[in-house]
């Protein structure tokens, strides 16, 4: 009986070992394009950080990279001068690292003042399963004043709006599926998306009713951004 039951547990413990694991839902983890990193030293406020560059883009991790270390913070900057500060939500059910991290408090073009970044923070919370530099659609909030928006972008198009529904309804009217050019700098999408959040927070506070935003893409990096 004995060296049955050690049989059993034996087969148990194999089937287990053999079953495939599933992976955790709403957790697309994208590649980096072809990622050229340097590793820099501390300098007066500049600390020991890496910087990736990607086309279009570069990324200021600090104070590194995984697997050696999980950043931070990351400072990205835009070939245009855009530049957005980036602080990941680790511990978050949808930021479990770095690499599949899709929830990050923002500030669009900080101005540094003793060696910190000043602005409007953002909470920025991807609404696609996708990275968060790396998204077309997010819900994003002013944490000054708590509101929030839907933000949304397909084919050289943004929508911003109270509802979910509503902006995702616009970036698929006509068929059109396609999230943004394959010729997008990493991180421009996400910056026209503060932009517009922005743009949209400005307007509402101004006229105090439901805003709706949209955004036309000029080139990779310029969209013009309209509110009524």
């Amino acid at each position: 009986m004995k060296n049955s039951k050690l049989a059993l547990f034996a087969a148990l413990a194999f089937l287990i070992a053999c079953t495939a694991q599933q992976p955790p839902p709403n957790a697309e983890r994208t590649a980096l394009v072809t990622p050229i990193t340097n590793y820099k030293l501390a300098r007066g406020c500049n600390r020991a950080h890496a910087t990736i560059y990607l086309p279009g883009a570069y990324i200021d991790a600090y104070p590194g990279l995984p697997p050696a270390v999980e950043p931070d913070h990351v400072v990205l900057h835009l070939s245009d001068g855009t530049t957005i500060w980036a602080k990941p939500h680790y511990g978050s059910d949808d930021c479990t690292n770095y690499l599949n991290c899709r929830r990050a408090t923002m500030i669009l073009n900080p101005i540094w003042k003793q060696c910190s970044p000043e602005g409007i923070f953002y909470e920025a919370a991807t609404e696609d399963g996708r990275l968060v530099f790396e998204s077309s659609a997010w819900e994003i909030t002013d944490r000054a004043t708590k509101a929030s928006v839907h933000v949304g972008f397909a084919c050289g198009h943004g929508f911003a709006g109270q509802d979910f529904t509503a902006v995702s309804n616009r970036t698929v009217e006509g068929g059109c599926v396609s999230p943004t050019s394959a010729a997008t700098p990493t991180g421009a999408t996400m910056a026209a998306a503060l932009a517009l959040g922005a743009a949209y927070f400005n307007y509402r506070a101004s006229y105090d009713r439901a805003v709706h935003c949209v955004a036309d893409e000029l080139n990779a990096t310029t969209w013009s951004t309209e509110c009524y």
